[in-house]
């Protein structure tokens, strides 16, 4: 089995966003919510939760869960910020790495950047049909 492309998809990345993760989440840091207390700390305004980013893979992920796979195991490096306003890229790449197992390259990057915002990689393992 060769490598393939998972369907990416876009998203512009609002305030309302921010203001549901951080609900969701329990994170109220102000550098998601107050361009003055984000300015403080040398950014150039409010960011957007990096987790927000990660929590977002997950959709590209529906044709492998379709297909039984299931997460095993993902790791992520948080490398630019995203700020409210930017659409982002999120897109993957699977590998087979053994029977029933997929290496999954992930993509997070901002149309604004040529360096990707959020790298990193899945491993998702697909159980034999006797132990489903």
């Amino acid at each position: 089995m060769t490598p393939f492309v998972l369907p990416s998809f876009t998203k512009t990345i609002s305030q309302e966003h921010l203001i549901r993760y951080a609900a969701a989440s329990g994170d109220f840091n102000p550098i998601h919510y107050d361009t003055e207390t984000a300015k403080r700390f040398g950014l150039p305004g409010v960011i957007a939760h990096g987790m927000l980013s990660m929590g977002l893979l997950d959709h590209l992920f529906a044709p492998l869960y379709d297909q039984g796979y299931r997460l095993q195991e993902i790791s992520v490096r948080f490398r630019q910020i995203i700020r409210p306003g930017e659409t982002v890229v999120f897109s993957a790449t699977a590998d087979p790495a053994g029977k029933n197992t997929l290496k999954v390259s992930l993509c997070v990057q901002s149309q604004l950047a040529n360096k990707p915002a959020v790298s990193g990689q899945a491993i998702f393992f697909r159980p034999d049909r006797q132990s489903r």
